[in-house]
């Protein structure tokens, strides 16, 4: 993979609170990097620009076309999947999460957060095509030339025409109707008791099916998915100043030596430190 941050700015754009960067995949492997996962820290943007690939987020599936756009939040799990190894490039924009407040401009997060989880996830290119596009070739322009601060005006500018979006957006597929269904079903109610004979008589589904499609598809079994999923929430609740204890509790861990464990054996730290 060849990854080329703008003009090497890395460290000053995360500083402003943002991160763009143009990479390249000569020949994508599903097997390799392009795993289930998760930015714990930032809301995630990805122009596609070229490849044939699949982008999966909680179970849904979209179809990529050059100047697709998707957005990810932290708690959403998701990847792409290669139908075959062509060349894949994408300008990719985290947007950290403090971002946002620090720039007083809270109103343009709505477009991340008021939605169901794995839909509403793909902006399809003839509505990118219009401005957005254009936007984002100017912000590599100005990045280019040093000028962080015309960049973050024109970042601005971008995520408020992301936010005026009225037209449909693109809907997906199932991968599994069954899968989709839990997948919402654990995120509606990932602090509360959730067991795998729990959901199987939920969806009137045999166990032994739903573990086998559901790690056929997530590459998590239920029992790592729901844990991990009350890791990130622990996170997330912690950051905005819950104590661990209240965080570990909220999340649905039913006690604070078990998140304890799960969170040492899953990030290979203690939950302070990470």
């Amino acid at each position: 993979m060849i990854t080329e941050t703008i003009n090497a700015f890395y460290d000053r754009q995360h500083h402003c609170g943002y991160d763009y960067v143009y990479t390249v995949d000569e020949a994508p492997d599903n097997d390799d990097e392009f795993i289930l996962h998760n930015h714990s820290d930032s809301y995630e943007i990805v122009l596609f620009l070229t490849g044939n690939a699949e982008f999966h987020i909680e179970g849904n599936i979209y179809r990529s076309h050059p100047h697709d756009i998707y957005i990810a939040r932290p708690l959403e799990m998701h990847h792409n999947y290669f139908l075959s190894p062509e060349k894949y490039t994408r300008i990719v924009i985290n947007i950290y999460l403090g971002f946002f407040r620090e720039n007083h401009c809270e109103e343009l997060e709505k477009v991340f957060l008021n939605r169901v989880p794995g839909m509403d996830c793909q902006i399809p290119a003839k509505i990118v095509n219009r401005e957005m596009y254009p936007l984002l070739m100017k912000m590599s322009r100005y990045l280019k030339e040093d000028a962080i601060h015309i960049a973050k005006c024109v970042l601005l500018e971008f995520l408020y025409l992301l936010n005026q979006i009225e037209e449909p957006l693109t809907i997906p597929v199932a991968a599994d109707r069954y899968v989709t269904d839990v997948l919402f079903y654990i995120n509606e109610h990932i602090d509360t008791a959730l067991t795998l004979d729990g959901l199987s008589e939920e969806f009137h589904i045999n166990k032994y099916y739903l573990c086998r499609i559901f790690k056929k598809i997530t590459g998590y079994t239920i029992n790592h998915y729901i844990n991990y999923k009350r890791l990130l929430l622990a996170q997330e609740l912690y950051k905005k100043g819950q104590s661990l204890l209240e965080a570990s509790t909220n999340a649905g861990f039913n006690s604070y030596a078990h998140f304890y464990r799960m969170y040492r054996r899953e990030f290979g730290t203690n939950p302070r430190s990470g």
